[in-house]
C-alpha cells in the first residue's frame, strides 16, 4: 500500500491527498465506510471536500494515518484465512 499524502491546511487542519485513490484501488471499499472508521479511529469530525480529499480537524502524522490505514486494511479487506485482499465486504443478518 502507499503510503498516505497528508499535508497541514492552517493551524486546525490536515488533507488527506490520495483518500481517494487509496479507497479505489487499494481497499475496494465504499468511501463511507472508510471515512467512518478513519474518523472514529482519529476521535474528531472531517469530510470531503470539492477535489475529492479529506480533510480532517487535529494536527496528525503521515505515520499515524498509515497506521490507522493498516488497521483498516487488517480489519476489512484482507481475508484472514488465505490472507487474499480480493475480498467482499458483507453484512451477515
Amino acid at each position: 500500500m502507499r503510503p498516505p499524502q497528508v499535508l497541514r491546511e492552517g493551524t486546525q487542519k490536515i488533507v488527506f491527498v490520495n483518500f481517494m485513490d487509496l479507497c479505489k484501488t487499494r481497499c475496494s471499499r465504499q468511501l463511507e465506510h472508510v471515512i467512518t472508521f478513519l474518523l472514529a479511529e482519529l476521535g474528531t469530525s472531517g469530510s470531503l471536500d470539492g477535489q475529492q480529499r479529506l480533510v480532517v480537524k487535529g494536527g496528525f502524522t503521515p505515520k499515524f494515518f498509515e497506521g490507522i490505514l493498516q488497521r483498516y486494511v487488517n480489519e476489512y479487506v484482507i481475508c484472514n484465512g488465505c490472507k487474499s485482499p480480493d475480498t467482499i465486504l458483507s453484512k451477515e443478518n
